[in-house]
């Protein structure tokens, strides 16, 4: 393709990524391209056609086709170099993201695109070779794929269309007073949240079991017996011994998924199951960790 240019002119597109979802009266999947251009005559500009391709973590693909096509002027000067962004848009129906929804399955995605452009005025330079020619593809560079992670997907893409949430739980060990328990806890809520971002969904529920499996054995210090003379951190920590039945039934949930027994084997978990498991267990360990 290098002969098809003029010995300084290029037109390249060496990667993508910031892809988001936007709201409008249709749903779109929004993706930056990175578009560098130098050595162009000045008013060259260009018509970008865009195709996209998604493959979900679990191996299944679905094609996106052809974006909305996207004119840029590329030359305000002779051989002005310029480097910008320029944003290309898929539409998609409700039926549209629901199916890329099935095929994510909970998991993430790796997206790639193809780009091609139409060359529109400012070619009358004298060395332009092949002016019969104005369909090209980006020389020297062409985008490369992206991954992104299940997390991303939720909240860049599927939130601001108004189709799902995305909340982030942070559990702190305790200042001072961090014992192997609490340490046990976070690591094994780690590795249940490396399982859901994996589409591991029976791994995950195995992993928050047993980070609930020493919640449980956590109480509070003792509370003083009248509930008008108890401190603040008395009264969370009656909460907390309350919640002690729901933690007891969380593990009870959650065990199913670390037994071999024959009729809990076959069990089918999902992605919900996996995200209760992880986010209860997770705010439990929060609250227990603040308290004293």
């Amino acid at each position: 393709m290098r002969s098809g240019y003029p010995d300084n002119a290029f037109i390249s597109v060496p990667s993508f990524g910031d892809v988001r979802g936007i709201p409008s009266y249709e749903p779109a999947l929004q993706a930056t391209l990175k578009v560098v251009t130098a050595g162009l005559p000045d008013g060259a500009s260009a018509l970008f056609l865009v195709t996209g391709q998604i493959q979900a973590d679990s191996g299944r693909m679905a094609d996106l086709g052809t974006a909305e096509p996207v004119f840029e002027q590329l030359s305000y000067g002779p051989d002005q170099p310029r480097e910008f962004d320029s944003q290309v848009r898929w539409r998609l129906s409700s039926a549209g993201v629901e199916r890329l929804e099935q095929i994510r399955a909970g998991g993430g995605f790796t997206m790639s695109v193809g780009v091609r452009y139409g060359l529109l005025g400012g070619t009358g330079a004298p060395d332009w070779r092949e002016p019969h020619r104005p369909v090209r593809v980006p020389y020297p560079d062409q985008p490369v794929q992206v991954i992104i992670k299940a997390h991303d997907w939720v909240q860049n893409v599927l939130e601001p269309m108004q189709q799902a949430a995305a909340v982030s739980l942070v559990v702190a060990l305790p200042q001072g007073r961090t014992t192997d328990d609490h340490r046990t806890i976070v690591a094994r809520l780690a590795d249940a949240k490396r399982e859901l971002d994996a589409g591991n969904w029976k791994p995950s529920i195995a992993a928050s079991r047993e980070a609930c499996e020493l919640l449980r054995k956590m109480r509070p210090a003792t509370v003083n017996p009248k509930p008008q003379q108890r401190e603040l951190q008395e009264r969370e920590a009656v909460i907390l011994t309350k919640l002690g039945e729901f933690t007891q039934a969380l593990f009870d949930h959650d065990s199913a998924a670390s037994h071999p027994d024959e009729r809990l084997r076959d069990i089918a978990w999902n992605r919900e199951n996996a995200v209760l498991a992880i986010g209860t267990a997770a705010s439990l360990a929060q609250l227990i960790f603040a308290l004293p």
